[in-house]
């Protein structure tokens, strides 16, 4: 199935580095380039690619209000900021970003972008280039016990998956939900794209995540954007891990 891709960048050797390596993938197909946000606007909606790489800093609507724009479509593309700037990373996911590269950028950065943005779209069974999709979108809610009530909730309601006291909980819409399943369950059950496993006992929502603060011995702590604001740490094992993520 062939993947079509929209470029924005108001630099023009960026889109022309972009077009060249994407053209160098089989079944990938550049439908426009585009040198403002509100260009790519208007080609997004009338074109409906599968994938854009976007810039940050660009004429008319930035990269992040131009992501903000692009949430509300029916079928949103997958979203892969390309900027200079390691600042706007958070912003980036929060406004439903799956990937963020970091200028100036390699082949490899781009096609490893590409290949987890072919992989997501498979897996979700998304409509692309036109076509129904050959198989059904996965289960993707998962099951919390709260006084004595199973609740179904959506990936997209988690705030984190934790550990205490030897027992699982779903953190969504303020509430713990008890779980029978392990982290470690929970990592091969949620999408990759949207969580990450910080430490041994948090698995975290990176859409939800509000702040990042420099921590002890080169780690992180993480604010999550909920009214309590929960402080979640990265632990020194995953901090290279998260860094690649955010491109930080």
């Amino acid at each position: 199935m062939i993947t079509r891709v929209l470029i924005a960048d108001d630099e023009d050797h960026i889109c022309q580095e972009l077009n060249y390596l994407l053209g160098q993938e089989k079944n990938v197909e550049v439908v426009a380039i585009c040198s403002s946000g509100d260009e790519a606007l208007e080609n997004i909606c009338q074109l409906k690619p599968d994938v854009v790489f976007l810039d940050i800093d660009m004429p008319g609507l930035d990269g992040i209000k131009l992501g903000n724009c692009l949430k509300n479509l029916k079928n949103c593309p997958y979203i892969i900021y390309v900027t200079a700037y390691d600042k706007f990373a958070v912003e980036a996911f929060k406004v439903g970003a799956k990937g963020y590269i970091l200028k100036p950028f390699s082949d490899k950065d781009v096609k490893e972008q590409l290949t987890a943005a072919v992989t997501y779209l498979d897996e979700k069974g998304m409509q692309r280039s036109g076509q129904a999709p050959q198989t059904a979108a996965p289960f993707s809610r998962v099951v919390g016990e709260l006084n004595g009530k199973m609740k179904l909730l959506d990936q997209e309601e988690l705030l984190m998956v934790y550990a205490k006291n030897r027992s699982v909980y779903l953190r969504a819409n303020g509430k713990d939900y008890q779980t029978s399943f392990s982290l470690s369950e929970f990592e091969n059950k949620l999408h990759p794209g949207m969580f990450f496993r910080c430490h041994r006992n948090y698995i975290i929502n990176l859409y939800k995540i509000k702040e990042v603060v420099p921590w002890f011995n080169g780690t992180y702590l993480l604010i999550m954007d909920d009214p309590e604001k929960t402080e979640i740490p990265v632990s020194r094992n995953n901090v290279k891990s998260f860094k690649e993520l955010l491109g930080i």
